[in-house]
Protein backbone atom coordinates (compact mmCIF):
# COMPACT_ATOMS: atom_id res chain seq x y z
CA UNK A 1 0.00 0.00 0.00
CA UNK A 2 1.44 3.26 -1.11
CA UNK A 3 1.84 6.06 1.37
CA UNK A 4 -0.75 8.69 0.47
CA UNK A 5 1.48 11.45 1.72
CA UNK A 6 4.47 12.36 -0.34
CA UNK A 7 7.76 12.54 1.50
CA UNK A 8 8.67 16.22 2.04
CA UNK A 9 11.98 17.13 0.57
CA UNK A 10 14.33 19.34 2.61
CA UNK A 11 14.71 22.94 1.40
CA UNK A 12 17.67 23.83 -0.75
CA UNK A 13 19.11 25.91 2.11
CA UNK A 14 18.88 23.02 4.57
CA UNK A 15 20.37 20.67 2.04
CA UNK A 16 23.20 23.10 1.39
CA UNK A 17 23.81 23.60 5.09
CA UNK A 18 23.83 19.84 5.68
CA UNK A 19 26.30 19.41 2.89
CA UNK A 20 28.54 22.15 4.31
CA UNK A 21 28.46 20.56 7.77
CA UNK A 22 29.65 17.29 6.37
CA UNK A 23 33.19 18.58 5.76
CA UNK A 24 35.64 20.49 7.99
CA UNK A 25 36.10 23.12 5.31
CA UNK A 26 32.34 23.56 4.98
CA UNK A 27 31.87 23.88 8.73
CA UNK A 28 34.57 26.60 8.85
CA UNK A 29 32.87 28.40 6.01
CA UNK A 30 29.52 28.29 7.85
CA UNK A 31 31.10 29.74 10.98
CA UNK A 32 32.53 32.59 8.93
CA UNK A 33 29.10 33.33 7.49
CA UNK A 34 27.49 33.26 10.94
CA UNK A 35 30.08 35.67 12.32
CA UNK A 36 29.58 37.96 9.35
CA UNK A 37 25.82 38.03 9.94
CA UNK A 38 26.42 38.70 13.65
CA UNK A 39 28.69 41.69 12.95
CA UNK A 40 26.26 43.11 10.39
CA UNK A 41 23.45 43.08 12.95
CA UNK A 42 25.79 44.50 15.62
CA UNK A 43 26.78 47.36 13.31
CA UNK A 44 23.12 48.12 12.54
CA UNK A 45 22.26 48.07 16.26
CA UNK A 46 25.09 50.43 17.18
CA UNK A 47 24.24 52.80 14.32
CA UNK A 48 20.59 53.01 15.40
CA UNK A 49 21.60 53.50 19.06
CA UNK A 50 23.98 56.31 18.11
CA UNK A 51 21.26 58.00 16.08
CA UNK A 52 18.87 58.01 19.03
CA UNK A 53 21.63 59.24 21.32
CA UNK A 54 22.47 62.15 18.98
CA UNK A 55 18.83 63.19 18.88
CA UNK A 56 18.73 63.07 22.68
CA UNK A 57 21.89 65.18 23.06
CA UNK A 58 20.59 67.78 20.61
CA UNK A 59 17.37 67.98 22.55
CA UNK A 60 19.30 68.60 25.77
CA UNK A 61 21.39 71.30 24.10
CA UNK A 62 18.27 72.95 22.77
CA UNK A 63 17.00 73.24 26.32
CA UNK A 64 20.19 75.02 27.37
CA UNK A 65 20.37 77.52 24.49
CA UNK A 66 20.55 81.08 25.78
CA UNK A 67 19.40 84.08 23.87
CA UNK A 68 22.30 86.21 22.63
CA UNK A 69 22.81 89.41 24.57
CA UNK A 70 24.35 92.74 23.66
CA UNK A 71 26.09 93.03 26.99
CA UNK A 72 29.46 94.75 26.67
CA UNK A 73 32.30 93.40 28.78
CA UNK A 74 34.06 96.41 30.32
CA UNK A 75 37.70 96.85 29.42
CA UNK A 76 40.43 97.17 32.00
CA UNK A 77 41.99 100.56 32.67
CA UNK A 78 45.21 99.30 31.07
CA UNK A 79 43.30 98.42 27.86
CA UNK A 80 41.60 101.82 27.81
CA UNK A 81 44.96 103.54 28.29
CA UNK A 82 46.34 101.69 25.27
CA UNK A 83 43.31 102.82 23.24
CA UNK A 84 44.06 106.39 24.30
CA UNK A 85 47.72 106.13 23.34
CA UNK A 86 47.19 104.25 20.06
CA UNK A 87 43.65 105.09 18.93
CA UNK A 88 42.14 107.75 16.71
CA UNK A 89 40.11 110.54 18.27
CA UNK A 90 39.37 114.24 18.44
CA UNK A 91 40.51 116.06 21.55
CA UNK A 92 40.44 119.36 23.37
CA UNK A 93 42.94 120.36 26.04
CA UNK A 94 41.56 123.27 28.06
CA UNK A 95 44.35 124.61 30.29
CA UNK A 96 44.50 127.51 32.72
CA UNK A 97 47.75 128.58 34.36
CA UNK A 98 47.19 131.59 36.62
CA UNK A 99 45.67 134.21 34.26
CA UNK A 100 46.80 132.50 31.05
CA UNK A 101 44.54 130.20 29.02
CA UNK A 102 45.56 127.58 26.46
CA UNK A 103 43.18 125.64 24.22
CA UNK A 104 44.43 122.74 22.10
CA UNK A 105 41.82 121.60 19.56
CA UNK A 106 43.08 118.70 17.47
CA UNK A 107 42.81 115.20 16.07
CA UNK A 108 44.96 112.21 16.92
CA UNK A 109 45.60 109.74 14.08
CA UNK A 110 47.55 106.48 14.05
CA UNK A 111 51.00 108.01 13.55
CA UNK A 112 50.53 111.76 13.97
CA UNK A 113 48.29 114.49 15.34
CA UNK A 114 47.44 117.98 14.23
CA UNK A 115 45.32 120.88 15.38
CA UNK A 116 45.30 124.46 16.63
CA UNK A 117 46.60 126.00 19.82
CA UNK A 118 44.85 129.17 20.92
CA UNK A 119 46.69 131.13 23.58
CA UNK A 120 44.90 133.89 25.50
CA UNK A 121 47.48 136.01 27.29
CA UNK A 122 48.19 139.69 26.82
CA UNK A 123 47.97 139.06 23.07
CA UNK A 124 45.73 136.41 21.51
CA UNK A 125 47.72 133.97 19.42
CA UNK A 126 46.77 130.87 17.34
CA UNK A 127 49.30 128.27 16.24
CA UNK A 128 48.43 125.50 13.74
CA UNK A 129 50.58 122.54 14.76
CA UNK A 130 51.57 119.08 13.54
CA UNK A 131 53.19 116.40 15.75
CA UNK A 132 54.71 113.05 14.75
CA UNK A 133 57.63 110.84 15.76
CA UNK A 134 60.13 113.24 14.21
CA UNK A 135 59.11 116.32 16.20
CA UNK A 136 56.72 119.25 16.62
CA UNK A 137 55.99 121.57 13.71
CA UNK A 138 53.99 124.67 12.92
CA UNK A 139 51.92 124.52 9.77
CA UNK A 140 52.16 127.60 7.57
CA UNK A 141 52.02 128.55 3.90
CA UNK A 142 55.61 127.34 3.46
CA UNK A 143 54.91 123.88 4.90
CA UNK A 144 55.92 122.49 8.27
CA UNK A 145 58.43 124.46 10.30
CA UNK A 146 60.00 122.90 13.45
CA UNK A 147 59.08 124.74 16.65
CA UNK A 148 60.09 124.35 20.31
CA UNK A 149 57.64 126.67 22.06
CA UNK A 150 54.33 124.78 21.67
CA UNK A 151 54.28 123.85 25.36
CA UNK A 152 55.88 126.99 26.76
CA UNK A 153 54.46 127.75 30.21
CA UNK A 154 53.01 124.24 30.55
CA UNK A 155 54.08 121.13 32.48
CA UNK A 156 55.46 118.88 29.71
CA UNK A 157 55.09 115.77 31.89
CA UNK A 158 51.34 116.40 31.91
CA UNK A 159 51.16 117.25 28.22
CA UNK A 160 52.78 113.90 27.35
CA UNK A 161 49.91 111.42 27.77
CA UNK A 162 52.18 108.40 28.08
CA UNK A 163 54.07 110.02 30.95
CA UNK A 164 50.84 111.29 32.51
CA UNK A 165 49.18 107.85 32.51
CA UNK A 166 52.31 106.23 33.91
CA UNK A 167 52.37 108.80 36.72
CA UNK A 168 48.72 108.11 37.57
CA UNK A 169 49.23 104.35 37.53
CA UNK A 170 52.21 104.61 39.85
CA UNK A 171 50.16 106.67 42.30
CA UNK A 172 47.41 103.99 42.35
CA UNK A 173 44.03 105.07 41.02
CA UNK A 174 41.16 104.88 43.49
CA UNK A 175 37.58 104.55 42.26
CA UNK A 176 35.10 107.20 43.40
CA UNK A 177 32.13 105.18 44.70
CA UNK A 178 29.91 108.25 45.07
CA UNK A 179 29.29 108.49 41.31
CA UNK A 180 26.87 105.96 39.80
CA UNK A 181 26.39 107.17 36.20
CA UNK A 182 30.01 106.54 35.18
CA UNK A 183 33.31 105.42 36.65
CA UNK A 184 35.72 108.01 38.04
CA UNK A 185 39.19 107.35 39.43
CA UNK A 186 41.42 109.72 41.38
CA UNK A 187 44.92 109.91 42.80
CA UNK A 188 47.29 112.65 43.90
CA UNK A 189 50.91 113.51 44.64
CA UNK A 190 52.59 116.47 46.31
CA UNK A 191 51.65 118.82 43.46
CA UNK A 192 48.52 117.68 41.62
CA UNK A 193 45.19 115.89 42.01
CA UNK A 194 44.50 113.60 39.02
CA UNK A 195 41.04 112.44 37.92
CA UNK A 196 40.21 109.95 35.15
CA UNK A 197 36.62 109.46 33.95
CA UNK A 198 35.43 106.34 32.07
CA UNK A 199 32.57 106.16 29.55
CA UNK A 200 29.34 104.49 30.79
CA UNK A 201 29.91 101.50 28.47
CA UNK A 202 33.31 100.89 30.03
CA UNK A 203 35.18 101.17 26.73
CA UNK A 204 37.15 104.39 26.85
CA UNK A 205 38.67 107.14 28.94
CA UNK A 206 36.50 110.18 28.23
CA UNK A 207 38.53 112.82 30.05
CA UNK A 208 41.40 113.44 32.43
CA UNK A 209 41.79 116.42 34.71
CA UNK A 210 44.91 117.54 36.53
CA UNK A 211 44.52 120.28 39.12
CA UNK A 212 47.33 121.69 41.23
CA UNK A 213 46.87 121.58 44.99
CA UNK A 214 47.19 125.38 45.15
CA UNK A 215 44.45 125.76 42.50
CA UNK A 216 46.60 127.87 40.15
CA UNK A 217 46.91 125.24 37.40
CA UNK A 218 44.10 123.30 35.75
CA UNK A 219 44.42 120.84 32.85
CA UNK A 220 41.29 119.30 31.36
CA UNK A 221 41.81 116.74 28.55
CA UNK A 222 38.68 115.56 26.70
CA UNK A 223 38.61 112.76 24.09
CA UNK A 224 36.00 111.81 21.46
CA UNK A 225 36.91 108.55 19.75
CA UNK A 226 36.36 107.16 16.31
CA UNK A 227 34.39 103.90 16.53
CA UNK A 228 37.17 101.69 15.10
CA UNK A 229 39.55 102.84 17.81
CA UNK A 230 38.09 100.48 20.42
CA UNK A 231 36.29 97.68 18.55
Amino acid sequence: MKNSKKEKKPSKFKAWRKKMKSTPKGRAYLKLIYWGIFFVFLFIFLAVAQLFRSDYDISKDDLNIKEPTNEVVPKTIEEMEQILLNGKYDYTYDIHIYDNSYLFDGTKYDTYQEGYLSVATTVNNTIPYYIDDTGIYQNNINGKVPITNLYDGLDTNIMNLEVLLSTMNNLTLIKDTHISSYSSYTCEDNTYIYTMNISPDGNTITDISVVSLDGNSTYLFTFVYEEDSYE
